[in-house]
């Protein structure tokens, strides 16, 4: 730090030789870098600036607690700050529009919509006959150890079919 960003000496020494209350609130503070040299050594050693320097700080630790206990909010003192009203006319207009948006690729993938349920309806047919077949064999015990395999077949056939319905229109690189 150079010598012009320190404080001047008529601002840190007294006449008598001791700190001022600035340098002594600086050294309370943690500032001692803006101090000339000498300042912090003779606080460690006269016993008078050194009583100073912790009266400084006390007096500094009381005022922060002063602040925080008015800043703080007391449960019946001020009344919260009001909230900013919700944007219900921006967020309608966000929905239309991106409903606008979606439109014409829901119309694109309406066409066949039918024969879609239908297969997707004789897939499920297919996967809850097959449990049922299973589970009716007595190759697995109980129809609680069949439920699993129906769950992971049902949720592998719709996979199937989500990935097949939406397979025509991504490219690899995932742009539609």
């Amino acid at each position: 730090m150079q010598d012009d960003d320190k404080l001047s000496l008529d601002l840190v020494w007294q006449p008598d030789g001791h700190l001022t209350d600035i340098a002594l609130t600086t050294l309370g503070d943690g500032e001692e870098a803006i101090l000339p040299g000498g300042a912090a050594a003779h606080v460690a050693r006269c016993q008078i600036c050194s009583s100073a320097l912790g009266r400084t700080a006390l007096l500094s630790l009381r005022a922060g607690e002063m602040l925080r206990a008015h800043a703080a909010p007391s449960g019946a003192g001020e009344p919260a700050a009001p909230r900013a009203p919700l944007p219900i006319p921006a967020i309608a207009f966000a929905l239309a529009l991106s409903a606008l948006g979606a439109a014409p690729s829901l119309v694109v993938g309406a066409g066949g919509l039918r024969e879609r349920l239908a297969a997707l309806w004789h897939a499920c047919a297919v996967v809850v006959r097959t449990g049922c077949a299973v589970a009716g064999s007595g190759a697995l015990s109980g129809w609680l150890t069949a439920l699993p395999w129906l769950s992971a077949a049902l949720l592998v056939v719709v996979g199937v079919g989500v990935a097949w319905t939406r397979g025509k229109q991504l490219t690899l690189n995932g742009g539609m």
